[in-house]
């Protein structure tokens, strides 16, 4: 076989070697999604965002080598993951602070999106840069460092929610942990490229086994709430519907909450719990069917849900809505089934 040499087809192969593997890995992780979390809409958007990304801190790592005269070896093993991670984790870091993102594979997806799209426009900068670079360079770009930067951002939203429930995610120490363990892998990958190809095997050893038991642990407990958040809300909205919800533990807060708030009020508070059910009904039943392979039918009613929805909660205010906190039906992980409604409507 003739060795490539210069010429389109060995232009093709390079942006192929460099730009595919992170997309193909990507494209993995989408299609396992059984209840289809994420939708390719955020997917691009999340690719999107890593590119803007990649852009922004080429000028802040160019700007800090330059400030601190660091040889350039040193400088990518300890400052450049500390600023590349901080700059795509603040996405990933967004999405689950809004609950856009709060279960262990949507957030694995979405997060491993921001770095592939960081990955390609750092690898097509190596490509205009180096364009006679030969093809193991772009094995080893393509295959270890963008799928790198991929696990790396994936595992910081991983660590955030894992490290969240057990210590609470309104406090700082998840999001420091899962920072400092992505920044922790990068800086190890950057460390060890003096054998590239022993790093760039590592990669791929301990990537697809990272995000496997990643999606184990999330199918399992993705199936757990559904089922008890299933039962929940169905008993309470019976409850509701059949006016029994009074002599409750739900029905006696309420009750409860007379002494604070005006009778109207306290009424809307019902009004905006039986909604919240069944809007939280339609969403664990939206999933059901999309894990099935089916297409949840449109709701004509389910934008007029979604207007309603927000105006008790307007009616009911800032006081009222922490005052029913312990009853609310869109709180932690189950905020989530809001965007997934507003998407559907």
């Amino acid at each position: 076989m003739m060795p490539l040499g210069p010429g389109p087809l060995a232009a093709t192969a390079r942006v192929a070697l460099a730009c595919l593997p992170v997309l193909a890995f990507l494209l993995v992780l989408v299609l396992v999604d059984t209840f289809r979390l994420v939708r390719r809409r955020r997917v691009a958007v999340a690719l999107l965002t890593g590119a803007v990304v990649a852009v922004a801190t080429y000028f802040v790592n160019t700007t800090l080598l330059s400030l601190t005269q660091m040889p350039t070896w040193r400088y990518a093993v300890f400052a450049a993951p500390v600023v590349e991670e901080l700059a795509k984790g603040a996405y990933v870091a967004w999405l689950v602070a809004t609950r856009r993102a709060a279960f262990l594979i949507d957030t694995a997806i979405l997060g491993f999106a921001v770095g592939a799209g960081f990955a390609l426009v750092e690898n097509g900068y190596y490509l205009s840069q180096l364009p006679d670079a030969p093809m193991l360079v772009w094995v080893i770009r393509g295959l270890g460092t963008a799928v790198m930067h991929g696990g790396a951002t994936a595992m910081f939203g991983l660590l955030v929610l894992g490290l969240g429930e057990r210590r609470g995610a309104g406090s700082g120490r998840p999001w420091l942990g899962a920072l400092v363990g992505a920044i922790a892998l990068h800086a190890l990958f950057n460390r060890f490229m003096v054998r590239p190809v022993l790093s760039t095997a590592m990669v791929l050893v301990l990537m697809p086994l990272a995000m496997l038991v990643a999606w184990k642990l999330g199918d399992r407990r993705l199936r757990r709430w559904l089922g008890h958040g299933f039962d929940l809300d169905s008993e309470l909205l019976a409850l509701i519907r059949d006016g029994q919800v009074t002599a409750t533990p739900v029905g006696r807060y309420l009750q409860s909450l007379r002494d604070g708030f005006r009778g109207d009020i306290v009424a809307d508070m019902l009004c905006l719990l039986r909604l919240q059910c069944e809007l939280s009904l339609r969403a664990k039943g939206t999933l059901l069917l999309r894990e099935q392979g089916f297409t949840p039918p449109r709701d004509p009613e389910l934008a007029a849900k979604l207007a309603e929805a927000r105006w008790l909660e307007k009616s009911v205010g800032r006081a009222g809505l922490l005052a029913m906190r312990p009853l609310a039906r869109w709180r932690g992980t189950d905020a989530w089934q809001r965007h997934l409604l507003e998407e559907q409507a």
